[in-house]
């Protein structure tokens, strides 16, 4: 029997609110990996609650990885997600050229904002940071809002065609990173229907995944999607393949959740394990 292969999972972690690395964590277990977690900051509950509490934990990170990059560890992959401070970009640009360089597939979600804004929690100097850092990313997973954001242009404006959502994709990979998964990607033609649009550079293959919109938007899902997405890559499956398997199986997560009467900002229900 070979041991799980490792995945260093780098984000946030709320005590209430299935999102960040109480979203990721149990989707990589539930995939065969182990699910190894690196808290960015510790919240009392996501960010869409009022009066949330947020403490960042970057003398942790610092000091954790310091220990870490000491032991003899392989991770076959490296996410990373929503950073607590500003000063934590230079210490996980520094773990992403690590990792990458041993092999590691490294995935970057650039959480900025959202519905057409960028968050308050981030100050102006997130966007070049992330710029920065998704130059060390083999594939990032940016929302619309950030896929705006990144690229300079309006976040509150939608793209009005296909072909400029495909130009956004590939501009997002002229910054570095080979693949672009851009989710609640608009479809012009149909506005009951969302999902997400895709860019490899390596093939010059494109392609969008579409779904019926559900709900009013759950907290979390973009977390499901980028831990779907990155583990069916470990498991070998091709990019147009693992996009379209990641779409399929958060679609089936929010329709589960609607079901059950789970109230959305709790987040989406978690994997159905036997």
């Amino acid at each position: 029997m070979k041991p799980q292969p490792a995945v260093l999972l780098i984000s946030d972690l709320p005590a209430w609110g299935r999102v960040a690395l109480a979203s990721a964590a149990p989707l990589f277990e539930s995939a065969g990996f182990q699910a190894c977690c690196l808290p960015t900051a510790l919240l009392s509950t996501h960010g869409a609650y009022p009066g949330f509490v947020l403490e960042p934990q970057t003398a942790f990170l610092e000091k954790a990885w310091a220990h870490l990059s000491t032991l003899d560890l392989r991770f076959s992959a490296l996410a990373i997600g929503f950073v607590g401070d500003r000063a934590q970009f230079a210490v996980l640009e520094h773990i992403a050229a690590a990792l990458k360089a041993a092999g590691a597939l490294v995935l970057v979600d650039p959480i900025l904002g959202d519905n057409g804004r960028r968050y308050g929690l981030f100050h102006e100097d997130y966007v070049p940071a992330f710029r920065s850092l998704i130059r060390q990313a083999d594939l990032i997973t940016p929302n619309l809002t950030e896929a705006a954001l990144l690229l300079g242009e309006d976040p509150a404006r939608v793209p009005a065609t296909k072909a400029e959502v495909e130009r956004w994709t590939k501009n997002l990979a002229a910054l570095g990173p080979s693949r672009v998964v851009i989710t609640s990607a608009p479809f012009p033609q149909s506005a009951e229907q969302t999902g997400v649009a895709w860019y490899d550079q390596t093939t010059r293959n494109s392609g969008t995944v579409k779904h019926q919109r559900l709900g009013n938007g759950i907290p979390g899902t973009g977390d499901a999607l980028a831990a779907r997405l990155l583990s069916s890559l470990l498991r070998g499956r091709s990019f147009p393949r693992a996009v379209r398997h990641a779409v399929k199986g958060t679609v089936n997560d929010l329709k589960r959740s609607l079901a059950s009467g789970r109230p959305p900002l709790w987040g989406p229900e978690g994997p159905m394990v036997p």
